[in-house]
């Protein structure tokens, strides 16, 4: 009896938490006074929805928060562009990882400022359900790769999968083997990451989940045509991923020397102290530190430097080579990457000279998102 008792307490205090919880989000949604058509919410998107323009700054954080509880709460939700102005295809991952989570209907207010706007939502899916976008890069009468979610479950069939539809797509069926291999290499390698090392306290592979974009977009005033190619995890992030890999440390260690021996000895280096300083000095308790002194930028820069990947063994040591090696000399060509509150560009050809260029972002942003910029027919 007394067992059955403390149950009950148990799924009492569940459901009333539950429901205080559901209150709280609700409460502060309708402060806002949402809109509704029939009823269904309507949440409007930034005026400028990219990372890079806003540095995921706290409206930009709130709109994630408050997509995502809407839809927890919610059988119907409109998405308003009406008023955006710009939004680049690799911030759709991070919605469409919330998206995916629930059985929520999305509907499109449409830009009113930008067709461009409007051909990037088409472009993603348009908030089709996940299903009807993963058919969507096998169907030869789509010339495009929506929102493609998966796992780690995929990782041994998706990069031959995904080639073989930018072939069909954007190639006419005939990519050159140079390209085919530098794009599998790079998505192979990126993959492996996230199974290996973004999810490190997931063992089913079915749950290292990951988001993909791939499309076609027209740059500069010779609208040459550009692939535009992005993964997203919303696992562990590359900066707390340096506890994990003795090849990480090391690289930091090389591109930042002084920072490094400061955190790892203090400024007694040659003394007693320094010496057990040292010793007691755990790699996960450097994180901070070094987070605060080269920030998150640093440590992505550092991952990235030659043959530096976020793997722990030696037959593993050329993953960055790949992930770069799709980047030319072209000076529209380039490797973003945006992982907790970093950002790193690789431009090769940048025409100011600055190849590796770093900025800090205003908020956390929980994952990964590698995007790459290709001219089409650069890589032969």
């Amino acid at each position: 009896m007394k067992k059955k008792l403390q149950e009950y307490d148990r799924i009492k205090s569940k459901k009333i938490r539950y429901y205080n919880e559901k209150k709280g989000v609700n409460e502060r949604l309708n402060s806002k006074k949402l809109d509704t058509i029939f009823n269904a919410p309507i949440l409007p998107v930034p005026k400028v929805f990219d990372i890079v323009e806003s540095k995921y700054d706290d409206e930009f954080v709130t709109f994630l928060e408050d997509f995502d509880n809407l839809l927890n709460t919610s059988r119907h939700i409109y998405l308003s562009f009406a008023n955006t102005i710009s939004a680049k295809l690799p911030v759709f991952l991070i919605l469409y990882s919330i998206y995916d989570k629930y059985r929520c209907k999305v509907s499109i207010i449409w830009s009113k400022e930008s067709n461009l706007v409007n051909k990037s939502i088409k472009d993603t899916g348009a908030f089709q359900s996940s299903g009807v976008r993963n058919q969507a890069m096998f169907d030869q009468t789509q010339n495009n790769i929506p929102v493609i979610s998966g796992s780690n479950q995929e990782y041994q069939t998706f990069p031959d999968a995904l080639v073989d539809a930018i072939r069909d797509k954007y190639y006419d069926g005939k990519i050159p083997d140079k390209i085919e291999s530098r794009i599998a290499q790079a998505v192979i390698e990126t993959l492996e990451n996230v199974g290996r090392h973004a999810y490190p306290d997931e063992q089913l592979d079915l749950n290292k989940k990951w988001w993909v974009i791939c499309s076609i977009c027209l740059v500069g005033h010779k609208q040459e045509e550009y692939m535009y190619l992005a993964i997203f995890d919303s696992g562990q992030s590359i900066p707390l991923s340096f506890k994990d890999s003795e090849v990480f440390q090391s690289r930091v260690k090389e591109n930042y020397p002084e920072e490094y021996s400061m955190i790892l000895h203090g400024e007694e280096a040659n003394t007693k102290i320094g010496a057990v300083k040292r010793f007691v000095r755990t790699a996960k308790s450097m994180i901070a530190p070094l987070r605060a002194t080269i920030g998150d930028s640093g440590l992505i820069h550092a991952s990235m430097m030659h043959d530096m990947t976020r793997l722990d063994d030696d037959s593993h040591g050329q993953g960055s080579v790949s992930i770069k090696d799709v980047i030319t000399t072209d000076p529209d060509s380039k490797l973003i990457i945006f992982s907790n509150k970093g950002g790193y560009q690789y431009n090769k050809g940048a025409i100011n000279g600055d190849e590796h260029f770093r900025m800090e972002l205003h908020n956390e942003l929980s994952g990964t998102l590698l995007q790459w910029s290709i001219k089409l027919n650069e890589l032969e």
